[in-house]
């Protein structure tokens, strides 16, 4: 189980190489709402995970269960969080500094109305 564990922090670098570029535009301001793709380095890179990290072989069930399920987490760190979609669809140019804005008080009138009130 230590193992495990252990392999599956010393993947945490690679996965947050697969997420950080497109989280970064986001939180930047400066990404547009593109279909979502993975490309072709994200598929390796999640193999390389998958094989030599993880340890597991290719030919086995689990290889490409691990592989589909990083790319699926590679494609849903590439989706706009929803703040950022909504004000997109509110006409607000995305990487704008009205975007921005817009996403910021959207995002601190979604946390205040998810705060409990004790």
């Amino acid at each position: 189980m230590r193992t495990s564990l252990s392999k599956a922090l010393a993947a945490l670098p690679l996965l947050v190489a697969l997420t950080v570029p497109v989280a970064a535009a986001h939180a930047a301001g400066t990404a547009q709402i593109p279909a979502i793709t993975v490309t072709a380095a994200q598929t390796d890179a999640a193999r390389r995970v998958c094989r030599d990290t993880l340890g597991l072989a290719p030919a086995n069930v689990d290889y490409a269960a691990c592989v589909e399920s990083l790319k699926t987490q590679a494609a849903a760190a590439q989706q706009p969080v929803p703040e950022a979609r909504a004000c997109a669809e509110m006409g607000h140019t995305p990487g704008g500094s009205d975007h921005r804005h817009c996403v910021a008080q959207l995002a601190s009138a979604v946390s205040h109305a998810q705060t409990p009130l004790n």
